[in-house]
């Protein structure tokens, strides 16, 4: 990808509980999306999340992956 192409890159906007937007570009969604699928596979990663954040974050994170274009 040339100098261009990365500037005519559309940024995905994304935004949390508290109204804040995050940019992220299609780099960072291929990371996110990749990061969300081996956790997501992982008994200890999602005992983590629901230990830390609660169990409806394991259906956040399914539900997010699956909208990122994952399995």
């Amino acid at each position: 990808m040339n100098k261009k192409d990365e500037n005519q890159e559309v940024k995905i906007a994304l935004q949390d509980d508290t109204g804040a937007l995050l940019m992220i570009n299609k780099k960072e969604r291929r990371l996110i999306r990749e990061i969300l699928a081996v956790t997501l596979k992982s008994p200890h990663s999602r005992q983590w999340i629901v230990k830390k954040l609660g169990r409806e974050y394991l259906e956040i994170g399914k539900n997010l992956l699956r909208s990122m274009g994952g399995n």
